[in-house]
């Protein structure tokens, strides 16, 4: 009974959450500070970590052994936290590296305009 109302709860949380980021919705300030594809990789982090969290109960269900089954699910679920967890960072890095790149041409546009021959 344990393992039903996990799946229905985590993917009435999760579910809904990774596809309206996914799909790029996020709140204004998150929209503002962020770029749009960095909103879309976090959500499709999210339905990994939504699917991670599946694997436990579904490995549960399955033909193995409890041991087996509890191990598998544990190692399983690392895995995919550290997939999930180096996308957000991935993400945060090119968003800094696209930050910086916009304010180093901002700054080259700038310059290229003070400095006109007259």
């Amino acid at each position: 009974m344990f393992l039903w109302l996990w799946l229905i709860g985590w993917s009435a949380f999760a579910l809904p959450v990774a596809i309206a980021s996914l799909r790029g919705w996020a709140p204004k300030r998150v929209r503002s500070r962020t770029s749009p594809w960095c909103i879309r990789v976090r959500g499709v982090a999210l339905l990994v970590i939504w699917f991670g969290g599946l694997t436990g109960p579904l490995l549960r269900w399955s033909d193995l052994a409890a041991e087996d089954a509890s191990f598998l699910a544990s190692v399983a679920q690392g895995e995919v936290l550290v997939f999930a967890g180096g996308l957000v960072a991935g993400s945060h890095l090119g968003e800094g590296f696209y930050r910086r790149a916009v304010r180093a041409q901002t700054v080259d546009h700038a310059g290229g305009i003070s400095r006109q021959p007259w």
